[in-house]
């Protein structure tokens, strides 16, 4: 069992074998968070969907689906509303892998126009992958962009 309040190396955990803890607070966050997201993936599963769409992301976005944009970063959302349910062990193996994502997408995307809020005020709110727009997307030109993706994105092929 950990021992709350303490970090993994202090409670002598510097294995990174998972117990049976850890399994139970992946489970946990995974039924919790079910009802709020569509579907009941796994851990795993939401941080190679989450890799997966920073990718797609960096490759260029395709414009036919810049009003899905923000449902696509539900992958994340979930992500970041697990985090609190598993353990500290389960945190600290995973958190360097989702750093190197998160700014992965912060490089490929780029502020979105604030509408009543400051720009500095909106790098600092919890869920900031929510107020950016890819910087590099494909498609055609012709396709009505969101307000909020301004300056217009690049068009590449």
């Amino acid at each position: 069992m950990t021992k709350k309040g303490l970090s993994c190396k202090a409670a002598g955990m510097e294995s990174e074998l998972l117990d049976a803890e850890d399994y139970a607070s992946v489970l946990r966050a995974t039924q919790l968070l079910s009802s709020r997201y569509l579907h009941g993936m796994t851990l795993n599963a939401r941080m190679e969907a989450w890799a997966e769409f920073v990718a797609d992301v960096e490759e260029g976005f395709d414009t036919m689906w810049a009003w899905e944009f923000d449902n696509d970063m539900a992958h994340r959302d979930w992500l970041h509303d697990a985090w609190p349910i598993l353990t500290e062990r389960v945190c600290q193996l995973r958190q360097s892998e989702l750093d190197v994502l998160d700014e992965r997408f912060r490089v490929a995307t780029a502020p979105i126009k604030p509408f009543g809020m400051s720009q500095s005020a909106m790098s600092q709110q919890a869920r900031w992958w929510q107020f950016r727009y890819p910087r590099l997307v494909t498609g055609d030109p012709a396709e009505e962009l969101p307000a909020t993706w301004s300056p217009v994105p690049t068009y590449i092929d």
